[in-house]
């Protein structure tokens, strides 16, 4: 297998920010090389230039890129991470959205940028619980990531004690539910009740004109994600997001993302350690 020269990553890097929006040094720190390399030894390929002509037809058929993709990026999750969000759903926003539509519409959530499901799963049971609480609740969950390999593990919705750490057992508490069933070594695999609330689907976030999927939510959720993009993208996912949500409804981002200095369209609604940007009442 030859080598690769800096022309041939500068050009990966290329093609992977022109598929997904992802800057490859804020994902992939370190061995790009040698996962570059074993996407092409996958592909039986021997020489770079042969692998960067499958990838620059991504259009056609993505496969090469999209498992290029999940072999670059590393994804790092648990269940009710930053547990603030949570607790406002189920405290404040959903009593507020419910009320706003007489309990006639249901609620519609997003996890974009699901990663391997925790999130999405901790949704589920979030919702479920108030539910459970307010009869007359309705709801529905989605969620997408463009990594493949992510979406396979959430379908299989098996999780490690690394995706099980400290909140999950205070929230199974305060719900009342169980996220599953664990075996003899602590991992857990998500009830069917649970799986049967989240439809998971491919979602490129750089595609934004295709994101219309998103369009009448209530809560959405892209969480950590904005980091890998630039500006620009940024900048057209908040207005994106604004245009899908209903009046009232949230995004929520990661603890070190903000929308500060690429939208003034949201209004910023703190509760305890935790911020939400809310789209404002009344707004069509």
């Amino acid at each position: 297998m030859m080598n690769l020269e800096k022309k041939h990553i500068d050009r990966i890097r290329e093609l992977v920010h022109s598929y997904s929006g992802i800057i490859l040094e804020r994902v992939a720190t370190r061995n790009i090389d040698k996962k570059i390399q074993s996407q092409m030894k996958h592909f039986g390929m021997i020489k770079p230039d042969d692998y960067i002509l499958i990838l620059e037809e991504y259009e056609h058929d993505n496969k090469a890129m999209d498992e290029l993709i999940a072999e670059l990026t590393v994804s790092e999750s648990y269940f009710f991470r930053n547990p603030d969000q949570f607790e406002y759903i189920v405290e404040s926003l959903l009593p507020e959205l419910y009320q706003h539509s007489n309990w006639k519409i249901p609620a519609r959530t997003w996890s974009a940028g699901c990663s391997r499901g925790e999130e999405a799963y901790s949704l589920a049971m979030t919702m479920l619980h108030f539910q459970q609480e307010n009869p007359k609740a309705r709801f529905s969950i989605n969620a997408g990531d463009i990594n493949s390999k992510n979406l396979g593990a959430a379908r299989e919705a098996v999780y490690n004690k690394r995706s099980l750490r400290e909140k999950l057992p205070l929230f199974e508490k305060q719900f009342g539910l169980k996220l599953g069933e664990r075996n003899e070594n602590g991992d857990c695999t998500v009830s069917d009740e649970i799986k049967s609330l989240v439809t998971l689907q491919k979602l490129n976030l750089k595609n934004v004109r295709g994101l219309n999927c998103l369009a009448g939510s209530d809560i959405v959720f892209c969480r950590n994600v904005l980091i890998y993009f630039d500006e620009q993208l940024r900048t057209q996912l908040a207005e994106k997001f604004y245009q899908c949500l209903n009046p009232g409804g949230v995004v929520f981002l990661g603890e070190s993302e903000c929308f500060s200095g690429i939208s003034n369209l949201f209004e910023l609604v703190s509760y305890k350690k935790c911020y939400a940007y809310r789209k404002p009442l009344g707004i069509r």
